[in-house]
């Protein structure tokens, strides 16, 4: 998201990692360098946020952050201890905590935002990123809190030891236990409970900001995004949490926009991706887009019937997600999944056309060979050009170009 790059492109796979910024440009430096006063509340996970090009920061989150823990601060002078999670990482880690609600995470992290946004300069525009931590694991909520929701109620999605017959569905460390045939189904119903419980306490903060933006008459001239690093399993094939796999309810996340007189109330069903996000935000803000930026623009999608000269958006036949060791390519009708591990290698293929929960794994199918294979080279010819090898130092001289950032497209 603050660099607009796919994940091998950058080279972080894992959270302890941060951007390099001597080579890359990011969505906050960019926009300050405009003239937007930039902040970061709640977690990053992009390593320094001064570095980044945020100027304001206040952290919440663990040591991944690799910041200062400003809640945990926080905390500590409220004489309030925040719960360690437990090791075992027991029945999908969910329980309550002591730390009353209006100390909790969210209230904390929307507090700090409305601060920022209260102490802003009013003549200057302004790019704040506030990030809650949760929904997510360690899933613990305040014993009381005005967002209850009753675990027997809790409607499971349908699931079968099916699932996890097939390759890549394991995570390895803790998660590989957070099913309902490990731990039960009354932890699941308690567990999806507090998930939902969080993601309510989160709305009411974001109710909070967007009442102050409409109050103090800013809200006519902001873009608000809403969206997600990624998505969980949420009873879905019995699971909790998240894994390696790469089912699309890992991958379907919120993308929701809303500028004033720009946007309207529709829907659009096209394939996008995060990396999509900075080359919008950057266009729409008037500001050039760095070359190095691999996404590409959602305006004429977001602003749907206001869209520009009535050039309509051509959208993408195709997008990419991928962890270690995992690539894959999702179309509008097949997904195709490619795993190496050592010597053990696996496949996944669906026709999410005919099969939308992924259950029948097609891949090695000589009936669906044709598919297979067409996916497979999309997926070669992805991770070419994008790539982006630096090749400097490897003999060249001088006067050889860097053909880091070579954009075909272009």
């Amino acid at each position: 998201m603050l660099t607009g790059q796919y994940t091998h492109t950058t080279g972080i796979m894992h959270n302890t990692r941060t951007v390099d910024v001597s080579s890359l440009t990011t969505l906050p430096q960019k926009l300050k360098a405009a003239g937007y006063q930039t902040a970061a509340v709640g977690k990053t996970h992009a390593g320094p946020s001064v570095e980044m090009g945020f100027d304001h920061v206040r952290i919440a989150a663990g040591p991944a952050a690799q910041e200062a823990n400003d809640y945990k601060e926080y905390l500590e002078k409220l004489g309030i201890e925040e719960p360690e999670p437990d090791q075992a990482m027991k029945a999908f880690d969910a329980y309550t905590s002591a730390i009353p609600y209006e100390h909790s995470r969210e209230v904390w992290t929307g507090n700090e935002g409305l601060r920022f946004l209260e102490g802003t300069k009013q003549d200057e525009p302004v790019f704040l990123w506030l990030c809650f931590d949760r929904p997510h694991a360690p899933s613990f909520v305040p014993s009381v809190n005005p967002f209850p929701y009753d675990p027997d109620a809790i409607a499971l999605p349908p699931w079968s030891e099916h699932f996890y017959t097939k390759p890549g569905t394991r995570r390895p460390g803790c998660e590989a236990s957070w099913n309902v045939l490990q731990n039960g189904e009354a932890a699941l119903r308690q567990a999806i409970a507090n998930y939902y419980t969080l993601i309510s306490m989160i709305d009411d903060q974001i109710g909070r900001v967007l009442a102050h933006l409409q109050t103090t008459g800013q809200l006519a001239n902001t873009i608000v995004i809403f969206t997600s690093d990624h998505g969980e399993f949420a009873g879905e094939f019995g699971q909790f949490g998240k894994n390696t796999s790469t089912f699309d309810v890992l991958y379907r996340i919120p993308f929701i926009w809303n500028w004033p007189g720009h946007t309207g109330r529709e829907q659009t069903h096209e394939l996008v991706e995060l990396i999509d996000l900075m080359p919008t935000l950057l266009e729409a803000a008037g500001v050039e887009t760095p070359r190095t930026v691999q996404g590409q623009s959602l305006l004429n999608a977001i602003q749907g019937s206001f869209g520009r000269c009535g050039v309509p958006w051509d959208g993408k036949d195709a997008v990419f997600f991928e962890t270690p060791f995992v690539k894959t390519v999702r179309t509008r009708t097949h997904k195709l999944s490619l795993c190496f591990k050592g010597k053990d290698h696996w496949g996944q293929l669906y026709d999410l056309a005919n099969d939308p929960r992924e259950e029948r794994n097609l891949y090695g199918n000589p009936a669906q060979a044709w598919i297979e294979n067409k996916l497979k080279d999309r997926l070669l010819c992805w991770f070419i050009e994008t790539q982006q090898p630096q090749i400097h130092g490897c003999g060249l001289d001088e006067t050889t170009p860097n053909l880091r950032w070579y954009q075909s497209r272009t």
